[in-house]
């Protein structure tokens, strides 16, 4: 984490920075902030000499800052440590930080005083604070291959021991008018989710296998109906975009709802997950999502740059599907958008665009296990 301060303003997707006021922020936030700003001066220092790393401290009484920058599905991961923390140190004030455009996120959370703060973070708050906890590039950049758990990962980081398995998930505060677009859609049949698109296309599964299991499904329990969720921008002119706008506007599959780009606002979803029956999605925020409702949906798991126990190990009602013996890399935990193409020509079969593991899942193996869950009970 580094100390800046600009010369003059400057206006950043996040806020303004006024000049000569100093902030705190990554360092990759900042190398960002140089380059879109090359008539700025920027005066900088390391925050390493002011940083209060927590280490497992009694935090009664105490103020601790949690950072962690965007990205959904690890603000859901990071929200097991304010919800740990504030159950074994009740009178804890715990804040957290992060991009404007996950804030929503946290409205209503009792363990982050009921709100994330928005970035960027002032220097002067920042020194107010007994301890720091960063995760500065820490879900993000872990590709080794003797890595932990995420969640094992980030307790141990903090100093916390001996964690029992229950905080090992996500936590979300529902609200009233979360449930606006579930309650819109009055739906009165059981229901599973399909999650089309994740942020990172390289964790999706195909999109044609996609709409075949989604068809087979019908075809063994025509009584559910099936929710597409995710955002069609991914898919321009794929085959299952086609389909599955092309089914809703004719109006030849009543059971099938398209709500690809209707939930702009990520807590839509929330409710609509709580009350689904089973959930089919890949790593994505829509599984830790899923995971924050213990008597929530079944979820069946597609893999293929990780292993499922890098991140869902302690989510009890997810079941993954996931083939790594079709590449000799796998799980390669690339990070990037671009799959790891001179990696990926070595898998045993080869689907232009996709993670061949994740491509390897066929919809017949797919239906068979999700109508094996849709069985047990719960159709």
């Amino acid at each position: 984490m580094r100390i800046i301060s600009p010369d003059q303003l400057v206006v950043t997707d996040v806020s303004q920075l006024k000049p000569y006021d100093r902030y705190v922020v990554a360092d990759c936030e900042f190398d960002t902030l140089k380059d879109r700003t090359p008539h700025t001066n920027w005066e900088w220092s390391s925050f390493n000499s002011y940083e209060r790393r927590y280490g497992g401290q009694d935090l009664n009484g105490k103020r601790v800052c949690i950072y962690r920058h965007s990205a959904f599905g690890d603000q859901l991961m990071v929200s097991a440590l304010p919800r740990y923390l504030k159950a074994k140190y009740p009178q804890a004030l715990i804040h957290l930080y992060c991009h404007p455009s996950v804030q929503s996120l946290w409205y209503g959370n009792p363990f982050v005083d009921n709100s994330a703060i928005s970035l960027p973070i002032p220097f002067d708050a920042m020194k107010r604070y007994d301890y720091h906890i960063f995760f500065e590039g820490m879900l993000e950049g872990n590709s080794e291959t003797d890595q932990s758990c995420c969640y094992d990962d980030m307790f141990d980081f903090c100093g916390c021991r001996n964690v029992p398995d229950g905080f090992k998930r996500p936590h979300f505060q529902s609200r009233p008018e979360d449930y606006k677009t579930f309650n819109d859609l009055a739906l009165s049949r059981p229901y599973l989710v399909y999650h089309l698109s994740p942020a990172n296309p390289n964790r999706m599964y195909p999109w044609d296998q996609g709409m075949d299991f989604i068809q087979r499904f019908h075809a063994e329990r025509p009584d559910w109906m099936v929710l597409i969720v995710g955002q069609k921008t991914l898919v321009t002119g794929t085959k299952l975009e086609v389909n599955a706008a092309g089914m809703m506007q004719q109006g030849e599959y009543p059971w099938l709802v398209d709500l690809t780009d209707k939930t702009p606002d990520f807590r839509q979803l929330a409710a609509i997950l709580e009350n689904a029956k089973i959930v089919v999605c890949p790593d994505s925020s829509v599984m830790h999502l899923a995971a924050a409702f213990p008597q929530g949906p079944q979820v069946i798991s597609l893999w293929g740059l990780f292993n499922p126990n890098d991140r869902m190990k302690y989510y009890p009602k997810n079941t993954p599907l996931y083939f790594p013996s079709v590449c000799p890399h796998a799980p390669c935990r690339s990070h990037n958008f671009e799959l790891p193409l001179e990696r990926c020509a070595k898998a045993k079969q080869h689907k232009a665009g996709f993670c061949q593991c994740l491509a390897s899942i066929t919809p017949e193996e797919l239906t068979a296990v999700v109508c094996s869950q849709a069985g047990k009970g719960i159709g």
